[in-house]
């Protein structure tokens, strides 16, 4: 009987209470909570929005009186039950606050970039880029010497502290913040990045370990939807814009030869960072994803390399 009534009161009460916002219903075995601010109690009476839940004593043929619930709305419709052996919890819901804050949540994605160069630059550049102070460069074109490790090219981004401040019934929100992205580019093919003229290098060294790390001072800002904001286990998407500025970038490398080498500088680097952002998920954990609009380099580079760094990852977010 308890199996049947139990999902028809819920029902019952999710139908009555749809004028009621901040009110929940959710069940559990052989129990009803509900959560709502507006809730009025007298003596045997309880009252939630248009919801009328009433304690009174039902005769059966043998005489006992037992428990039941008579639930009804201001159109006097009725459902009545016997829930003895059935726990109802009402809890008095905290209100949703229009501005939260959290801080130091964490993004851990791969990285990458998208080679938006112009073909005749690589024509050029078999000439142009040096190898061992010589003026040739007899390996393959300029657009592999670029080609990373794509398992081992990662982003992780730490965001300082952000906030996201109510637009429409918690549902539409702005969120800001400030934090660190930073990108590790791990080279398949042996070339250096040097804080000179003409900055990019290949080598005939086999290194063990090549990497590019790029550290960008960040602001995102965008807009999320929420469709339940008071669970916590909710469907969330947000879109939006970020703008970056070039904090430090460092090539690391490891070889045989040199042994571990760590080289400073901006590399020709393009100073600024500006993406399309965006997240989707449930819950605490969902997936990010960036684009990068901007030339990971200087539009005045050499080589006339036109690079756009994206990512994609989990994102761990307090809200």
């Amino acid at each position: 009987m308890k199996k049947i009534i139990l999902p028809i009161l819920a029902l019952c009460i999710s139908i009555f209470g749809q004028a009621q916002k901040d009110t929940s219903i959710s069940t559990k075995k052989d129990a009803i909570i509900i959560h709502s601010n507006n809730i009025k109690i007298s003596a045997d009476t309880i009252t939630i929005g248009g919801i009328i839940i009433v304690n009174k004593k039902v005769a059966e043929k043998n005489n006992n009186w037992k428990t039941s619930i008579k639930i009804s709305d201001t159109n006097n419709r009725e459902f009545v039950g016997d829930f003895k052996k059935t726990r109802i919890q009402i809890n008095r819901a905290k209100p949703l606050k229009n501005i939260r804050t959290s801080f130091f949540d964490l993004d851990l994605g791969f990285a990458n970039y998208i080679d938006n160069s112009e073909s005749r630059y690589y024509i050029m550049n078999n000439q142009l880029l040096p190898q061992n102070n010589t003026a040739i460069f007899p390996g393959p074109p300029a657009s592999n010497i670029l080609k990373l490790n794509n398992l081992k090219s990662s982003n992780v981004n730490i965001w300082l502290v952000q906030q996201r401040v109510n637009l429409y019934q918690h549902k539409l929100n702005l969120k800001y913040g400030i934090g660190f992205e930073m990108f590790n580019f791990r080279f398949e093919e042996s070339v250096s990045f040097r804080d000179a003229y003409p900055y990019i290098n290949t080598e005939s060294i086999d290194f063990r370990k090549n990497k590019l790390f790029v550290k960008y001072l960040t602001i995102p800002v965008q807009i999320n939807y929420r469709p339940n904001p008071t669970s916590k286990k909710g469907f969330y998407a947000g879109i939006g814009l970020s703008a970056g500025y070039l904090l430090k970038a460092r090539n690391k490398q490891i070889s045989a030869e040199r042994g571990k080498q760590k080289n400073g500088g901006t590399f020709n680097l393009n100073d600024w960072r500006t993406a399309a952002i965006g997240e989707l998920g449930i819950g605490a954990v969902r997936l990010y994803g960036s684009y990068g609009f901007s030339n990971l380099f200087a539009d005045n580079n050499l080589y006339g390399f036109d690079f756009n760094p994206f990512a994609i990852g989990i994102r761990f977010n307090k809200f």
